[in-house]
């Protein structure tokens, strides 16, 4: 008994010591020593044998040391981390400014031992391939603009917002599945649309190519922004877009001009092997030839799409995470090909601005959000949509990349037919809100949204071809039955909580 209270006491005296600061200190620095270890296991195999290790010894070859001698650095890295926790954990005295300076000094070494096998592996190696490709990193320049024009023409639209009362106030604009705690704006979709298309103009410019897509954004966006206008403003003329059923119709509206510049889905693969040509019925305008089926499977599955994303904007912070993964995962697969083209860059570019756009908005969208996306979002999920397409995403690839809201969509649609109710009114049903009721915290829902659209991406990206379509439908049943379990569960406690009462 004695020992095990001892062992209690060391426990809870080593954790008041671990402080988050301290925590997160080592943390980062363990990091670094990571970091380090794969980039000297990366370059190993383009090493010398010998490489110049010990430079205190008199220049010459006893200053060289076999390869493997290198993984010495990230282990004496580690040491130094642990020897900086310890000396934090053991401050007993609390020796003013002790924990900074461990800390500060921890991080110089680290930086100098990255610096020095830096320049080991640079002088004793043969040539070798960048790290990262270079066209990924000429992506960059475009992201981090549509990041920083999202920062800062975000608090300016906020006070533009409040001023003309585009403001969701939860103690009046009741909604049953709303779980806003506090007033926030609305349109931070229509923000994200004219971020988007502003920066396309600079890095991407027009093309016929892409007209179609600008044009359905900015009708999108327009869209969107109407319905949060009459959304908080009871009086308003533009009443009738409260109709999801017209809501739906202008969707599909605005869909068209990216679908008929070109944007569209000729073939299905054949899960029996093969494909499933869609091009079979074909009307002629004028000199023009519109293939039928394709136009229509295109639509459908644009908007289809453009709802599955709005309807997991239920929870601060959520929203802006997918999209950009999202984004990010596409403008991988816009450079997978061997033999890119333009036309493949500027699919990545466009991708990485959406990304940009999204991320940037994680600022004033993370709980207590400033601002909502509203019904704006659909801009974003038109856009996630057509660049999936133009892409040549496999429609398996992109169902794994929004798995959770697809399959969230779909479970939802379902029960609320099975109930009796229309399946385009909202409710308390959602995923988020089962996650919710089951006591997780606004940002660790957002935070598993964004984990769950990371992995489930990255396994649709490194699947190879002629096994994602069964693997997908795989994955797809066991999510599947676990949303249908949550649901069936979540239903009894309501059912029970209700009798109670």
């Amino acid at each position: 008994m004695k020992l095990n209270k001892r062992v209690e006491k060391t426990t809870e005296y080593v954790l008041e010591k671990l402080r988050d600061r301290n925590l997160s200190n080592f943390l980062l620095n363990t990091l670094l020593s990571i970091l380090l270890f794969f980039y000297i296991f990366g370059r190993f195999k383009f090493l010398n044998d010998y490489v110049p290790f010990w430079y205190t010894k008199n220049w010459g070859d006893s200053q060289l040391a076999p390869k493997f001698t290198l993984y010495l650095i990230p282990l004496t890295s580690i040491t130094i981390n642990l020897f900086g926790l310890l000396l934090t954990v053991l401050n007993k005295y609390y020796l003013r400014y002790l924990e900074n300076i461990v800390w500060y000094c921890v991080l110089f070494v680290n930086v100098f031992l990255i610096g020095s096998v830096v320049k080991i592996i640079r002088i004793s190696s043969v040539p070798f391939p960048p790290i990262i490709n270079p066209m990924y990193i000429s992506l960059f320049p475009a992201f981090f603009f549509a990041a920083l024009i999202m920062l800062l023409f975000m608090p300016n639209f906020i006070e533009f917002a409040k001023k003309k009362k585009l403001v969701t106030n939860p103690k009046i604009h009741n909604h049953p599945g709303m779980i806003l705690q506090y007033p926030s704006a609305r349109g931070g979709g229509f923000v994200y649309a004219i971020v988007f298309l502003f920066s396309a103009a600079i890095f991407v410019g027009f093309n016929k190519n892409l007209s179609g897509l600008y044009i359905s954004v900015i009708m999108t966006a327009f869209l969107g922004i109407l319905d949060d206008y009459q959304n908080t403003h009871p009086k308003s003329k533009y009443r009738s877009l409260e109709n999801p059923f017209l809501r739906l119709f202008l969707l599909f509206v605005s869909v068209l001009p990216v679908v008929l510049s070109g944007v569209m889905i000729n073939t299905i693969s054949n899960p029996f092997g093969g494909f499933i040509n869609l091009n079979v019925f074909e009307v002629k305008f004028g000199d023009n030839t519109i293939s039928i089926l394709p136009v229509l499977v295109t639509s459908l599955w644009i908007v289809w799409l453009m709802n599955v994303l709005s309807w997991s904007n239920g929870v601060d912070g959520q929203f802006p995470g997918i999209v950009g993964i999202a984004s990010i995962l596409i403008a991988i697969l816009a450079l997978r090909f061997d033999e890119l083209t333009e036309f493949h860059r500027q699919i990545a570019l466009l991708s990485v601005i959406s990304a940009g756009a999204s991320f940037g908005s994680v600022k004033y969208n993370w709980y207590p959000s400033k601002i909502m996306w509203g019904f704006g979002a659909m801009s974003a999920g038109l856009v996630i949509a057509s660049l999936a397409i133009m892409a040549q995403a496999k429609i398996a690839v992109s169902v794994l990349i929004l798995l959770i809201p697809f399959l969230d969509a779909l479970v939802t649609i379902g029960r609320r037919i099975l109930r009796g109710k229309n399946p385009l009114k909202g409710d308390r049903g959602h995923l988020h809100h089962i996650l919710l009721d089951k006591g997780w915290s606004v940002s660790k829902v957002a935070l598993f949204y964004w984990f769950a659209t990371a992995v489930f991406g990255i396994i649709g990206l490194l699947s190879p071809e002629r096994m994602v379509l069964k693997l997908t439908f795989l994955i797809i049943g066991v999510v599947a039955s676990v949303l249908i379990f949550l649901n069936i569960s979540s239903n009894n406690k309501t059912k029970q909580f209700s009798s109670q009462n």
